[in-house]
């Protein structure tokens, strides 16, 4: 993993970076609805939600400012994107295991469930600086169409939520909502992102 501070003279996108880094609400959180008839396919083999961090993780690592991140001392950029989600721990409370980025789904399969279960059972966050985070949480109770994600004082990157799936007819689809922070993406690369987790929803296999 490598981890660079980014210059902001040799930035290509520092004005916009100046401009919304100041901004007290520099949050903008967007929803799509994706085709996840391919996942389910795979449903007695894996979990939907290791899938879904996967294609994630994937689809991260193929658009460029998905690799940067914000911290309070400037920004980076990592060669790597990581993925995190949302677990309950045997005390009840909410823990967020991160999942470093791997080539292949058998590998990231093993990380995913190793961090889990540490978060899990030892009821600790398990967060390493192994890459640009993205975050993700589900709320499966329930098939929302969106969710409107604030930005915090202190969290900035980017983060994903979704509901339950919905089937119809054949298909089945989920909406998952994107909140990201305007100083490094803007919408035109926040619908590559959509377009490229829907391909790689579409070629995902075991």
């Amino acid at each position: 993993m490598t981890k660079t501070k980014v210059d902001l003279d040799k930035y290509a996108d520092a004005a916009m970076y100046k401009r919304f880094i100041q901004e007290k609400n520099p949050a903008v959180c967007v929803t799509g609805k994706f085709d996840v008839t391919n996942l389910l396919s795979y449903k007695k083999r894996a979990g939907f939600n290791a899938m879904m961090c996967y294609c994630i993780m994937q689809a991260g690592q193929n658009v460029k400012e998905f690799h940067y991140s914000i911290q309070p001392d400037g920004l980076y950029y990592y060669d790597n994107i990581k993925v995190n989600s949302v677990v309950i721990g045997k005390d009840g409370n909410a823990y967020y295991p991160d999942y470093r980025y791997c080539d292949s789904f058998s590998d990231f399969e093993k990380i995913y469930r190793y961090a889990n279960d540490f978060c899990i059972n030892n009821c600790q966050h398990l967060q390493e600086d192994t890459g640009a985070l993205i975050s993700t949480s589900a709320v499966i109770g329930y098939p929302f169409t969106s969710f409107s994600l604030a930005m915090s004082d202190t969290f900035w990157d980017n983060f994903l939520m979704w509901g339950k799936f919905v089937k119809k007819f054949r298909k089945a689809y989920l909406h998952v909502s994107l909140r990201f922070h305007h100083a490094t993406i803007d919408g035109r690369r926040a619908a590559n992102f959509f377009a490229e987790l829907q391909h790689q929803i579409n070629i995902f296999k075991m």
